[in-house]
């Protein structure tokens, strides 16, 4: 019978940088910054844990994220995005919830980052240190599947490129001609939500900043999951952002101290 251990496996020959996923958390098992994963390394993760959901480091390739939700189509916005005129003929899979991810190649010498909601349900996974859930992989709603137009992965277009660099640009803040205050009115809670759209602050401060902001997300009950992207959101938003397993291990942390402060509950 056929394993997630050998699709793990196979990836792995075909020259990708294969992650185990936990199915539970969604978040990867092991620490995978720069790494790439032997044989005997991936058996043993899925020895431990057979049924862990496979990911690949999207090293030379990024992915055109594409979600659908109740408030959000992110195949209505694609419709509308100057971008998917550009779109080759490439390898996709559909999401258990009816999503895409669309891969591409990225060309040599170009370097690509994360962009969390680049348009109303869409994200752009580039970093070499993010990942994309691949097939069989599966959650409550069902598993990511392999379409079937094309196996081939291609590179992206030159005109691709350049609309996801403009898009990461710096923006213009809007000029309030209001002369609003916040004044006295200013709170801890105020300062968790300034800080998903303003980020985590300088260089040397961000990894404090993300344990505080976490913590205090998860000391007010905020769900776990949501406290989670909200952490991926604020660090998105942070100039020089931290590394996707940095965030991970910073909330595995939280967590665990918030479950100490509760009791263990």
């Amino acid at each position: 019978m056929v394993g997630m251990v050998d699709y793990a496996l196979h990836y792995q020959k075909l020259g990708y940088s294969v992650i185990p996923i936990d199915k539970k958390s969604k978040r990867a098992i092991t620490k995978f910054k720069d790494k790439t994963f032997s044989e005997n390394e991936i058996r043993r993760f899925w020895h431990e844990q057979p049924d862990a959901n496979i990911a690949w480091r999207t090293t030379d390739f990024f992915v055109i994220d594409i979600d659908v939700s109740v408030t959000e189509n992110g195949y209505e916005s694609l419709k509308e995005w100057e971008l998917s005129q550009y779109i080759p003929k490439t390898l996709t899979a559909t999401t258990p919830s009816g999503g895409k991810h669309i891969f591409l190649k990225k060309p040599k010498g170009i370097e690509l980052s994360q962009d969390i909601r680049v348009k109303p349900g869409i994200d752009i996974k580039a970093n070499k240190n993010n990942y994309v859930l691949v097939a069989p992989s599966n959650n409550a709603k069902g598993s990511y599947k392999w379409d079937k137009s094309t196996e081939q992965m291609a590179e992206a277009p030159a005109e691709i490129i350049s609309i996801l660099q403009t898009s990461k640009q710096p923006k213009e803040p809007m000029n309030f001609t209001t002369d609003y205050s916040r004044g006295e009115f200013s709170s801890k809670t105020a300062k968790l939500f300034e800080q998903v759209v303003f980020g985590l602050g300088d260089k040397g401060g961000r990894n404090n900043a993300l344990a505080s902001f976490i913590g205090g997300l998860l000391m007010r009950g905020v769900d776990v999951d949501a406290a989670y992207l909200l952490a991926k959101i604020a660090n998105h938003y942070t100039p020089d952002s931290l590394p996707a397993d940095e965030v991970d291990r910073t909330f595995e942390s939280m967590v665990r101290k918030e479950m100490d402060r509760r009791g263990g509950s």
